[in-house]
């Protein structure tokens, strides 16, 4: 079964008001709704208002082989900015399952958020998941998140992921690796005020947690973690 493109899931939304033929709501405060039975499920809620106006379609149909698709997505315009969002799963008879999601967010000041994810279980009990977020704020903060881990059919956690966020209370930088049945978690934090927090957490299969944490000011002198 192909699986959309991350960058069509944004669009879902629009595809599944078109394709039920729902319209655009006449009143400017008015909210519609719609179902649908028989082989498939789907639904259609789309409204408008004083603040904006948003809609919400979805469906679940069957895959021809036993298994279940199901699609949904979302928009919303207002005075606060825009959001849309679309999700796709596909759940397959022998019990897999593969699932990719998108949102995008834009701000009517600047800021934004945009980010996608991805996640498959295959019938011998393996799986990958995936996912990308990142955030500005119109007052200069950022932040942004990647990763991708794999889990084997013994259930053998392998990969790695990042994180970075800044502003005006400091800024973060963290990372997380997995491999041979071993899982650290590394952490970096700089406050506003120059003082710092180094720390590593690391978890082993079979011996259990570790951890270790130093802090210091500004100068580089070393002070108590709080």
């Amino acid at each position: 079964m192909r699986i959309p493109s991350t960058s069509g899931l944004a669009a879902l939304a629009i595809v599944c008001a078109i394709a039920l033929g729902i319209a655009r709501p006449a009143s400017a405060s008015a909210w519609r709704s719609a179902h649908r039975g028989a082989a498939s499920t789907d639904h259609v809620i789309a409204g408008s208002g004083a603040n904006g106006r948003g809609i919400h379609a979805g469906g679940t149909i069957g895959d021809g082989n036993g298994g279940l698709i199901h699609a949904s997505g979302g928009a919303y315009s207002g005075a606060n900015g825009t959001a849309v969002r679309g999700s796709y799963t596909h759940l397959g008879s022998d019990g897999s399952i593969a699932h990719r999601g998108g949102h995008d967010v834009q701000g009517a000041n600047g800021g934004y958020a945009t980010g996608h994810n991805s996640y498959t279980r295959n019938a011998d009990g393996s799986a990958q998941g995936s996912w990308q977020n990142t955030g500005r704020g119109a007052n200069g903060s950022s932040i942004d998140s990647n990763g991708n881990f794999s889990r084997s059919s013994d259930g053998t956690l392998t990969g790695s992921s990042q994180t970075s966020a800044s502003g005006a209370r400091g800024s973060y930088n963290g990372s997380t690796n997995a491999a041979n049945g071993t899982t650290t978690h590394d952490s970096d934090y700089t406050a506003a005020n120059g003082d710092t927090y180094i720390g590593q957490t690391a978890w082993t299969k079979g011996q259990g947690y570790t951890h270790s944490g130093s802090c210091a000011d500004a100068q580089g002198n070393p002070i108590a973690c709080h």
